[in-house]
């Protein structure tokens, strides 16, 4: 594995991590403000997931566009 591919994966799972990080402190926060889950909340989980999810998949296959 050379240099570049091994950056890629770490960014990759860096994301999907932060992700993670986000969604679990959505629930967190949802679970502080009532005991019940509401749709919004499940929307906005999915949201993050989704997009972790697509921007790992962006960095592993190399098409992603300029960082910030």
């Amino acid at each position: 594995m050379n240099e570049g591919e091994r950056d890629r994966l770490r960014r990759a799972v860096e994301r999907l991590i932060n992700g993670q990080r986000e969604a679990l402190e959505a629930i967190e926060q949802a679970l502080e403000e009532s005991e019940d889950i509401e749709q919004g909340t499940l929307v906005d989980l999915q949201d993050i997931l989704v997009g972790a999810y697509e921007d790992a998949r962006s960095i592993l296959d190399g098409s992603e566009g300029s960082e910030s």
